[in-house]
């Protein structure tokens, strides 16, 4: 608009003033485009540097940030990728966010992302264009780095009658392995002291502890779980796995899971509990799980499947076949009753007057370790005010502190 505004304004001035006139105002625009030229296409690249996005769980929020790092100001478009199974918070769902800001010196780009797909995630990459100051040419600038979010499946308590049968066989599991005595050892540094033995280490010459070491059979101690479902209920069967899994990491008992052909021992520890998340989380869309066979049905403490008519979990089935009855859960139901607790505790919240979610951090059923309470309360926040957190209504423009947002 500029250049077609002085090319307008060169010609009416010749045809009154003359050639001369002409002359005076074409030269001064020949040097601006030029300059504009130079300045655009011979500025050194900007850097990027990603920072590490935290791993989540369905229906927590993320905060993706990156530095920008210039040499002197730069008017440009930002724009940064965002993957499936991830949707910026508070905007329709899109794959690319774009802001525009001056870019001087240092800025930090941020802006929030809402988990909502399991599986292995993507954000980025980033695009730059820089353009000079009257917007007269641009060059594009593409970095290749991104970051992979690894999203586990949405994890439920497990309350009612299913809740009470694991607590059930997870009180018999530990007690059962901790009456499997082995023999006696001496004691180091990190032992647990209730399995000091304190009439032998009475009779030891130097009063010397002693511990009681446990049987280590593989079958003392531990849960195994084993799931199998059909093309399209994945996430139904990620989801029932993960809070039963999650129910037995929690009461501390050592848990294995079979699943699709893959198998992971029985072990206890956040690092084995957020591996099987991840067995969980990387089952393929609509592919299926490998039909578990009728001995590792009877080798597993805790059966899922999800198929054409729900998702069940089955407690007990491998002993049904000596005479024991093996018990069966509706997971859908409890998943559905969930969901109408969290949605009335919204309700009263609102109700009470609270934009702060307050009200209802206990009703919405989910466990997703020790990040997820937090943030479902920051989540419930951005919800109330209708803005995330960090938004700027100067749509990403570079402020006093180098800071843009991404809309």
């Amino acid at each position: 608009m500029v250049v077609l505004a002085a090319i307008a304004g060169s010609f009416a001035m010749s045809w009154q003033y003359g050639p001369r006139a002409l002359n005076a105002i074409v030269a001064p625009l020949v040097i601006v485009l030029a300059a504009s030229f130079l300045i655009t296409f011979r500025r050194d690249r900007p850097t990027v540097r990603r920072q590490p996005v935290d791993d989540g769980f369905v229906g927590e929020t993320r905060e993706i940030a990156f530095v920008i790092e210039t040499e002197s100001d730069i008017p440009a478009t930002v724009r940064d990728a965002v993957g499936a199974g991830l949707t910026p918070a508070a905007t329709d769902e899109m794959d690319e966010l774009s802001t525009r800001a001056i870019l001087d010196g240092e800025t930090n780009v941020r802006y929030e992302i809402e988990l909502t797909g399991r599986g292995e995630r993507t954000v980025g990459p980033v695009s730059i264009t820089v353009s000079d100051i009257f917007g007269l040419f641009a060059r594009r600038y593409e970095y290749d780095e991104r970051r992979q979010v690894t999203v586990y499946p949405a994890v439920y308590s497990l309350d009612g009658e299913l809740g009470h049968q694991l607590q059930t066989i997870t009180d018999a599991t530990a007690r059962r392995s901790r009456e499997e005595f082995d023999h006696l050892r001496e004691y180091r540094r990190g032992d647990s002291l209730r399995d000091v033995h304190w009439k032998a280490a009475a009779k030891q010459p130097e009063d010397d502890l002693v511990v009681t070491e446990y049987a280590a059979d593989e079958g003392l101690g531990s849960i195994t779980v084993a799931a199998e479902c059909l093309s399209g209920r994945e996430d139904d069967l990620a989801s029932a796995v993960a809070s039963v899994v999650t129910a037995i990491h929690e009461a501390n008992i050592r848990v294995g899971l079979l699943v699709d052909g893959t198998e992971r021992q029985p072990d206890t520890g956040q690092e084995h509990y957020y591996e099987l998340l991840g067995v969980l989380a990387a089952l393929e869309p609509r592919a299926g799980t490998a039909t578990l066979t009728k001995q590792e049905r009877a080798d597993a403490d805790v059966c899922v499947v999800a198929g054409t008519s729900g998702t069940t979990v089955t407690i007990g089935e491998g002993h049904a076949a000596h005479g024991e009855r093996a018990l069966e859960f509706e997971f859908d139901q409890l998943r559905r009753e969930t969901d109408v607790n969290r949605t009335s505790g919204r309700e009263r919240g609102r109700e009470r007057g609270h934009g702060n979610g307050g009200g209802h951090g206990d009703g919405d059923g989910y466990r997703h370790g020790h990040r997820h309470e937090h943030d479902q309360k920051r989540r419930r926040d951005h919800q109330a005010t209708n803005s995330p957190r960090g938004h700027d209504d100067s749509a990403g423009a570079g402020t006093g502190e180098g800071t843009g947002v991404l809309p």
